[in-house]
C-alpha cells in the first residue's frame, strides 16, 4: 500500500532546508541505510534548486509542490510547478554524457547529472501548463 505527503513551498532558495528537513521526517521510518537517504535528498535538492532558479526565477510568490510517496519498491518523488518549461534536449544531453570528473565539476548541466547517478529513474513532462519531474529510488 502506497503512502503519500506532499508539501508546497515558494520559489526562494531558502525553501532548500525545509524541503530537506520534511524529506529527513518522511524517509525517517523507511528501512534504508543513510548512504539511499543522502542520494534521495541529493536528487531532491538539485530538483528543487533547477524548478527555483529555471521555471519559476526565484518568484517567492510562485509555489512548487513536492509529493513523497513510498510504496513496496521504494520511494516516488513528484514535483509540480507551473514555471517555464524544461528544455527536452537539455536531460538528453546529461543522459548521453559520460559520468566523469570533469563532467561533474562542469557548472552547466552538473544538477542534471547528479540527479540521474542518485535516483534509478528520472523523468519529465509538460501537461496540462505544469512541468512534472518524477524521481524514483527503489529498495
Amino acid at each position: 500500500m502506497a503512502v503519500a505527503h506532499e508539501i508546497a513551498l515558494p520559489a526562494a532558495l531558502s525553501s532548500l532546508s525545509p524541503l530537506a528537513e520534511w524529506l529527513a521526517q518522511q524517509m525517517a521510518s523507511l528501512p534504508v541505510d543513510e548512504t539511499w537517504r543522502f542520494a534521495l535528498d541529493l536528487a531532491a535538492c538539485e530538483t528543487a534548486t533547477n524548478i527555483i532558479r529555471y521555471a519559476l526565477h526565484e518568484d517567492q510568490c510562485q509555489l512548487f509542490n513536492v509529493t513523497f510517496i513510498a510504496a513496496d519498491a521504494g520511494v516516488t518523488l513528484r514535483f509540480t510547478d507551473a514555471g517555464t518549461p524544461f528544455p527536452a534536449e537539455r536531460l538528453a544531453e546529461a543522459r548521453n554524457e559520460a559520468f566523469d570528473d570533469d563532467t561533474l565539476l562542469a557548472e552547466s548541466g552538473r544538477g542534471l547529472r547528479l540527479i540521474l547517478l542518485s535516483v534509478d529513474s528520472f523523468d519529465l513532462e509538460r501537461r496540462d501548463g505544469k512541468n512534472i519531474a518524477v524521481l524514483e529510488k527503489g529498495w
